[in-house]
């Protein structure tokens, strides 16, 4: 990207990204009184006041229900165009705030970012003059996980599975078995990426019993700290039948979760309100029969209701038992990719671990 000199002289080539445009920015355009500007080919971008931003964010998070089919409709540049990508998180502020709706609309940094854009993690560095990050859309846990790339690190942000996964998550975070969490919206979690690659995807180069023997201690290691503070993981670790995993393997062995979205804080136990038993049943085969052959939503809400019963009579160790034979069956499945060898280098260490 060519950047032409300004009329002062100073020229602050760090706006980059998808603007096809050349960034021309003045330190006098950076701090403008309560707000942060930055003029690119004309345009001002991030131009918005606190409480503008305090309106955007209520706007965004929690993340709001599709929009309704006439507001969508009233999105379109003209009939039949597409609605701007960058736009639906928004769609709340069109009934009440349509001026600063349209103003979102062109803002360039927002198209590049979308809602991402106005999370603190985000526009605080952008505030401070940073460039823009490389936004990117990953499948390394469920729902809508967007990575935004920095020249020196990246975050992720995205959704909320349940209402406590945000405090799992900081749990797991200050223990070092997940990722850091950092400031984020209602609703979301902001946190640091995990370098490393997934255990099904190591190369077979690298299975050398003393590097499955380290995993496999890592692993074990994790679930107990995790069980210790009463979470119960209740997720895919090594491997599922699709060979997809939540577990982040760097090259010296280390090992982090990333995904606490059905995980449980059994904090509570006996008690467990309808969303942790429906997290439960989920990864259970009968769940999954029984929710294709249920008829009613009446059936289904009285098979929560009977297993709430069971959990309530369940000690938490028998509830967390559950982890190690999700990590049992998950080894079995990793190894019809990666070979039987793997399987008692890693079970070895795991128990002893495990056992402490």
């Amino acid at each position: 990207m060519k950047h032409e000199p300004s009329r002062s002289g100073e020229v602050y080539p760090h706006i980059y990204g998808k603007l096809n445009t050349d960034a021309v920015v003045r330190e006098r355009d950076l701090q403008i009184g309560p707000r942060w500007c930055t003029f690119c080919d004309g345009v001002i971008i991030l131009d918005y006041t606190p409480q503008e931003i305090a309106v955007i964010r209520r706007a965004i998070a929690p993340p709001p229900p599709k929009p309704p089919e006439e507001v969508i409709e009233a999105m379109r540049p003209s009939v039949g165009a597409p609605v701007p990508e960058h736009m639906p998180p928004f769609w709340k502020l069109s009934d009440l705030e349509m001026p600063l709706f349209m103003r979102l609309t062109a803002d360039p940094v927002v198209k590049v970012l979308s809602r991402y854009a106005f999370f603190p993690e985000v526009y605080g560095p952008l505030q401070s003059g940073q460039e823009l990050p490389f936004l990117e859309f990953s499948g390394r846990a469920r729902g809508m996980v967007a990575i935004l790339r920095y020249q020196d690190r990246s975050i992720v942000i995205k959704p909320w599975q349940n209402s406590r996964e945000d405090q799992i998550s900081s749990i797991a975070g200050e223990m070092e078995v997940g990722p850091r969490q950092l400031e984020s919206l209602p609703g979301y979690l902001t946190e640091e990426f995990v370098p490393g690659m997934f255990f099904t995807d190591l190369p077979e180069k690298a299975l050398t019993d003393d590097f499955l023997n380290t995993v496999g201690s890592n692993v074990g290691t994790i679930i107990r700290r995790l069980h210790q503070r009463d979470i119960y993981y209740n997720d895919v670790t090594f491997s599922d039948p699709r060979g997809r995993s939540h577990l982040i393997v760097e090259r010296d062995g280390s090992c982090k979760l990333i995904d606490f979205g059905i995980s449980i804080l059994l904090d509570r136990h006996p008690a467990f309100n309808r969303e942790e038993v429906h997290n439960f049943v989920r990864t259970l085969p009968m769940y999954r029969i029984f929710r294709g052959m249920a008829e009613e939503e009446s059936q289904m809400e009285q098979f929560l209701e009977d297993y709430s019963n069971k959990l309530g009579i369940s000690s938490k160790q028998e509830i967390m038992s559950r982890d190690l034979a999700f990590a049992r069956e998950g080894l079995n499945m990793a190894a019809r990719r990666m070979g039987d060898r793997i399987i008692e280098p890693v079970k070895e260490a795991f128990v002893h671990a495990y056992m402490g």
